[in-house]
């Protein structure tokens, strides 16, 4: 009894400890931004004559849920092909997939560039979401794949006696087992394209394409920066990122029971 009760102040004392931890840099950036001048310096960023707040923030949310929608659909497709179906080359083409893994984005902005360009994709949110995709989808391919290698095959054999075809199995069993891990991967692939920088850098050329972490650079490209600047530039940083900090809060969920299903099935 001794025991079972320590190991439970053991792990809310943890569980505090990291809560602070994540809450201190929010609470400090909170701080610093009513410091000067309070809530006005929301209210300049709100209003901020250079960069409308809601067209950022709607860009972002138009690229990000987009990406998390098309990387589910296609690494669930992907997933059960790899782990449940056999081709030839199947390994090969799996292992190559996640070779890509390696491959970090900076080493091919050339080439990542002049093919938006030659397609006509620049400035554009079509042209964002499909490197963005195309960056995610082996990480969330690997996961998916590992989840469904945890399902038994008896259950797909089963369906196959019945006469369902190799898609009727992947729609009417796949899919409803797979939501524990589905939504890992379209909170994680949100989450991951709303803080990309680098991609949105190549594409985007004009204010009203900006994402959220293109219009930071509006409130810290000044030389010199007063305290007033400052606040402000605090104030922008916790707007733009309440959205997806939102989104990840009500998620929590989702997420622990996708990552507790795939460690079990694993």
């Amino acid at each position: 009894m001794k025991t079972t009760l320590l190991h439970k102040i053991l792990c809310y004392v943890a569980l505090i400890l990291f809560a602070l931890i994540w809450i201190a840099p929010v609470a400090t950036a909170f701080d610093k931004s009513m410091a000067i001048n309070g809530w006005k310096n929301y209210q300049y960023i709100l209003t901020y004559q250079k960069i409308n707040y809601f067209q950022v923030v709607g860009n972002s949310m138009i690229v990000a849920v987009s990406s998390a929608v098309i990387v589910g659909l296609i690494t669930t497709l992907g997933g059960y092909a790899f782990s449940k179906l056999h081709f030839h080359g199947q390994k090969a083409i799996y292992l190559m997939i996640l070779a890509c893994l390696a491959v970090p984005v900076a080493s091919v902005t050339m080439p990542l560039f002049v093919t938006i360009k030659a397609f006509h994709l620049i400035d554009t949110h079509l042209g964002l979401i499909i490197p963005l995709v195309a960056f995610n989808a082996p990480m969330m391919l690997m996961m998916i794949k590992n989840y469904f290698d945890g399902i038994p095959n008896e259950l797909l054999e089963s369906a196959q006696i019945d006469g369902a075809s190799s898609f009727c199995a992947y729609r009417n069993i796949m899919l409803p087992l797979s939501g524990p891990i589905l939504a890992n991967v379209l909170v994680l692939t949100f989450i991951y394209t709303w803080n990309d920088y680098l991609i949105p850098l190549l594409v985007v050329r004009t204010d009203p394409k900006y994402t959220v972490t293109l219009a930071a650079q509006y409130f810290m490209s000044t030389v010199f920066q007063s305290p007033t600047d400052v606040a402000r530039i605090y104030a922008a940083m916790l707007l733009l990122s309440t959205p997806s900090i939102i989104i990840y809060l009500f998620s929590q969920k989702y997420l622990q029971t996708g990552i507790t299903a795939g460690a079990i099935k694993g």
